[in-house]
C-alpha cells in the first residue's frame, strides 16, 4: 500500500458498526407501533429506499401517518442510535491515530445525514481526526455516482489518484475505483455475500483495521 497523504472514509459499515441498525430500522419502527412483524419483512424492503419503505408501511399496515411522518419517526429512531449506541469497529481509533500522526488529511463521505454522523463522531471522540464531514445530501446523488468523492477530493485539495478511499460497499468501491481513487475494501458482514467480488474490485482488502497498524 502506498503512503497516501489523503483519505476519504465511509462511515457505516466501514468505521462504525451500524449496518445492522439500519437493516433493523423497519422492524424497530413497526415494533414501536405495536405491529406484528412479518418474517419476510427484510426480503420485502431490502431493495427499497427509505421513502419507498415508508410508503409500503403506510399502505401494508394501514398506518395513519403520511410517508413523510413515518420518515421523521424512523429518523428519530436512528438518530437516537447514533447519539447513544453505535460503536466503532475494532482498531479504528488506533488506525486513525496513526494516520493523524503521519499528517494524513482525512474526511468522512457518507450517505448518512450530517447531523447523525456528527452526533456519533462527537460521542465516540473521533471528530477531531477529520478535516470535514460530507454527506451525499450535499451533492444530491448516492455513491453509485462519483460526485461525493469528487466533492471530498476538491475540499481536500487533492487529486483522486492521491487519495485512499475506504469503503465496505461493492457499488461504492466500483464508483471510486472508476473515478481513479485508490480503493481499500473493508469487510462488513452486511456485504459478506459479496466479499469475493469486493476483493476483486478494490486495490486492497482488509478484514480489520488491525491489519494496517
Amino acid at each position: 500500500m502506498k503512503n497516501f497523504k489523503f483519505a476519504i472514509f465511509d462511515l457505516d459499515g466501514t468505521l462504525l458498526e451500524s449496518m445492522e441498525a439500519w437493516n433493523n430500522l423497519g422492524r424497530d419502527f413497526l415494533s414501536s407501533k405495536g405491529i406484528k412483524i412479518p418474517d419476510n419483512l427484510n426480503d420485502i424492503i431490502k431493495l427499497m429506499t427509505l421513502r419507498e419503505a415508508a410508503e409500503y408501511f403506510q399502505t401494508a399496515f394501514k398506518i395513519n401517518l403520511s410517508a413523510d411522518e413515518i420518515l421523521i419517526e424512523m429518523s428519530i429512531i436512528m438518530e437516537a442510535k447514533y447519539k447513544n449506541e453505535l460503536e466503532l469497529k475494532p482498531y479504528v481509533k488506533e488506525y486513525l491515530t496513526i494516520l493523524k500522526n503521519n499528517n494524513v488529511k482525512m474526511c468522512i463521505a457518507s450517505a448518512t445525514p450530517l447531523y447523525m454522523i456528527d452526533a456519533a463522531l462527537r460521542r465516540l471522540n473521533i471528530i477531531d481526526f477529520f478535516e470535514f464531514i460530507s454527506s451525499c445530501d450535499e451533492v444530491g446523488v448516492g455513491k453509485n455516482q462519483p460526485d461525493i468523492f469528487y466533492y471530498a477530493a476538491k475540499k481536500l485539495k487533492a487529486e483522486p489518484s492521491e487519495i485512499a478511499v475506504y469503503e465496505d460497499a461493492d457499488f461504492a468501491l466500483i464508483t471510486a475505483k472508476e473515478a481513479n481513487f485508490y480503493t481499500i475494501g473493508v469487510y462488513d458482514k452486511g456485504f459478506h455475500d459479496k466479499r469475493k467480488n469486493i476483493e476483486l474490485i478494490c486495490d486492497m482488502y482488509i478484514e480489520s483495521f488491525k491489519e494496517l497498524l
